[in-house]
């Protein structure tokens, strides 16, 4: 009797292999449609890395499609199926997705959230490339081989730096409420410093403040908005990929 074949995605049974890998009709369908849709899902949890299984394959599509490209699934095989498209998909999905993860948790920090969306929009423009290489440097999964394939040698450092310090995610939380909330270069961060709770800082006080401000320093001083832009042109080939997202998002 031949050995019954399960779901890499989800665990439930698979008739074969589907794109590249051994699924099930259910993943190689929500695969299929998101490469198509060219698709560009939120982690539910904010953080990645939730659980997908045959119960819960359907809570988190973010988590789901990142674990249809980990057990080998193939855009291009999508995309052959409608003719010749660019089949490295992957790392434009990520980086997207990454960004994207930024944007949202930037408007939900209890400390950004109460200034005017204009006035938010002024500060993201400035900081962005800040949060997201503190994201990237600590995603969920590691997507280390993308930078280094694709970013300069300066955004390959600070990637390297960034994830040297493994901050947890109290600490990227803190690290992001710094970099949103500090005096920048634009006049539109003048006053966000001043204008913040000074109670939404305690908790820096008491959980190792030398090293998140370390971590702060160094993202400010070799953080370059140019080498990020120039990753995510050569990665996604959109390069107003972020002025997209802060607007829609």
């Amino acid at each position: 009797m031949a050995a019954t074949m399960l779901c890499r995605v989800c665990g439930d049974r698979s008739s074969g292999k589907h794109y590249g890998s051994v699924c099930c009709d259910g993943c190689s369908c929500f695969f299929k449609r998101s490469i198509r849709k060219r698709a560009l899902y939120t982690c539910i949890s904010g953080q990645g890395g939730c659980s997908v299984d045959k119960a819960r394959r359907n809570w988190c599509p973010c988590c789901r499609l990142q674990k249809c490209f980990l057990v080998g699934m193939n855009a291009a095989a999508v995309q052959d199926e409608r003719g010749p498209r660019k089949t490295d998909n992957l790392p434009s999905q990520i980086l997207a997705q990454v960004l994207v993860a930024c944007i949202r948790q930037a408007r939900v920090n209890e400390n950004f959230a109460h200034f005017g969306r204009e006035q938010q929009n002024q500060i993201l423009r400035h900081v962005w490339a800040e949060c997201f290489i503190l994201r990237v440097a600590n995603w969920s999964i590691d997507i280390t081989s993308i930078v280094e394939r694709c970013a300069d040698e300066q955004l390959r450092a600070i990637v390297r730096w960034t994830k040297a310090l493994q901050v947890d995610l109290i600490e990227i939380s803190l690290l992001e409420t710094m970099i949103l909330c500090r005096k920048g270069e634009a006049e539109a961060q003048g006053s966000i410093v001043e204008s913040s709770s000074s109670s939404s800082f305690l908790p820096l006080c008491c959980y190792r403040f030398g090293r998140l401000l370390l971590g702060l320093r160094g993202l400010s001083m070799h953080c370059y908005q140019a080498s990020v832009r120039a990753m995510f042109r050569e990665v996604t080939g959109d390069t107003g990929i972020m002025e997209h997202f802060i607007a829609k998002l």
